[in-house]
């Protein structure tokens, strides 16, 4: 595994190979940052960045009552099935199960980020089922993504479906509260990371696409403020010999491409 990052780095949280300094420098273009032979989970935080193994699942969730409950007012929620994926936004959760249906919940002042009409029967605080998620043309939902005020999901037949609150997000023009298919030059989408206020999308064909802020260099594109057009990232002069992209990550204000290559060293 390569790992190649860029964006925010306060904190050195960008630096794994080599020396932190006091007052260090975000990162404006996608830099190798890390190799090895298994560290191929990162989990990015506003502070730091944990770069992991992928031995311990700690991304499934085989108990959400025990994650979702508090001592003063404890939660329950029946016929919640297995969750494979939990994911935080800005304003609440969004969760995944290994039937491909999503749920929502979070803050009642931003409805437009659960992707579905909170009722009394599923009230905006408690899970309820994203239904337009259901059935989909080219299969289930088998991971989803959110960040800032926007959330995604990613289909069995790489299609790409997102919804968010549009005031609060300029990242995409046509971001809207359902749920609705994004086409990214007529691309097949294999994996998708959302920001603070950014997104990354993997195609494929092993391109990337980037949208939203680079006010830290998120983006990878030097030079550029912002952009609300998918832009794609050109590789062949990031990259080294033979690598390929297998995986994007999104934290909130820098980004990481995963890299797979048989031999060699940083570029």
């Amino acid at each position: 595994m390569v790992l190649y990052a860029t964006g925010f780095n306060a904190w050195n949280q960008l630096q794994f190979e080599t020396p932190g300094v006091d007052e260090p420098d975000d990162i404006s273009s996608f830099t190798c940052v890390l190799q090895g032979d298994d560290d191929d989970c990162i989990r990015p935080f506003f502070s730091y960045t944990r770069a992991h193994d992928g031995k311990d699942t700690f991304n499934q969730y085989p108990s959400i009552n025990a994650l979702l409950s508090n001592n003063d007012q404890p939660h329950r929620f029946s016929d919640f099935p297995n969750i494979t994926q939990l994911v935080a936004y800005e304003a609440g959760f969004a969760a995944l199960s290994s039937t491909g249906n999503v749920w929502t919940w979070g803050d009642e002042r931003y409805t437009a980020c659960l992707g579905r009409e909170p009722t009394a029967s599923s009230p905006a605080e408690r899970p309820g089922l994203v239904s337009d998620l259901d059935d989909l043309p080219t299969g289930p939902i088998t991971k989803i993504a959110a960040g800032g005020y926007v959330l995604a999901a990613l289909t069995a037949g790489n299609d790409l479906y997102c919804w968010g609150h549009a005031g609060r997000s300029t990242m995409l023009d046509d971001l809207s509260d359902d749920p609705n298919p994004v086409v990214i030059d007529d691309k097949d989408i294999l994996d998708v990371a959302v920001g603070e206020s950014h997104m990354l999308v993997l195609t494929t064909d092993a391109e990337v696409y980037v949208v939203g802020d680079n006010t830290n260099g998120q983006l990878g594109l030097p030079g550029t403020d912002s952009t609300t057009s998918w832009t794609r990232i050109d590789l062949a002069s990031v990259l080294g010999a033979g690598e390929t992209v297998t995986g994007v990550v999104a934290g909130p204000r820098n980004s990481f491409l995963i890299a797979q290559r048989q031999s060699g060293e940083c570029q």
